[in-house]
């Protein structure tokens, strides 16, 4: 056997030794992509698309993401749950509980929200509860268009202007200009009252209808400083 027929020899080993590899490699990987657990801890949970791009988190609290939009992040103290993130990266929505004790009073605090493109939550089951007095129910904000990231870009800026008036009146017209009111509520508030009170663009109660805990209906209009100017039954007897 000359040397060439040794190398082509050599070769047809190393193609079929290859080959022998790459298949128990590739059926290890399809066994362990359907493995099963009976029991898994963990502390957080990371679900991405193949190419790497993140889609889920489920944390502890001390392992839950930060915020994030268009690339920018921020520092935020979150109970633990489930974070969502859309197809650009950005979070858009969750499921979060968390509970503190302390001086025989307690706080708990469970959401499930939806947040607008690039914003913060629009939409959310909550339920906010300070050692009984609780609310529990659907809430709906208005958010404003310009991303989040851009407004807390520009409240910290706002923040590294010297103390004094300027810079008070930098951060109110901030605040001011991207206002994000509540303008829909429908749940049990903290008076035992289950209701339904419609806001108007300053988050100011316009219409709030409502039965007690003892079961009195009312259907209340209100003006823009709050005061009750047509009210359901009571106003129609008139």
């Amino acid at each position: 056997m000359n040397k060439i027929e040794k190398r082509l020899r050599y070769l047809e080993i190393y193609a079929v030794v290859s080959l022998l590899i790459f298949g128990v490699l590739a059926f290890s990987a399809w066994t362990r992509s359907r493995e099963k657990f009976t029991e898994i801890d963990v502390e957080r949970l990371n679900v991405r698309q193949k190419d790497g791009k993140l889609l889920m988190v489920i944390a502890n609290n001390e392992r839950m993401p930060d915020p994030i939009v268009n690339g920018k992040s921020w520092k935020e103290s979150r109970p633990a749950g489930m974070i969502f993130y859309n197809e650009f990266g950005d979070e858009n929505g969750g499921l979060v509980f968390g509970a503190v004790v302390g001086g025989g009073k307690y706080g708990t605090y469970h959401g499930l929200s939806f947040d607008k493109y690039k914003q913060s939550q629009a939409m959310a089951l909550v339920y906010n509860d300070h050692s009984g007095k609780y609310r529990a129910g659907l809430q709906v904000w208005d958010r404003p268009e310009i991303p989040i990231d851009e407004i807390i870009t520009k409240r910290e800026e706002a923040k590294k202007m010297p103390d004094g008036e300027a810079k008070t009146a930098a951060l109110k017209k901030i605040d001011e200009e991207n206002f994000s009111p509540t303008r829909v509520y429908v749940g049990k508030n903290a008076d035992k009252e289950s209701e339904v009170t419609l806001y108007d663009a300053k988050g100011k109660a316009r219409i709030k209808m409502s039965v007690t805990a003892e079961g009195n209906s009312k259907l209340d209009f209100l003006d823009a400083e709050g005061k009750v100017t047509y009210s359901l039954p009571n106003d129609a007897k008139k």
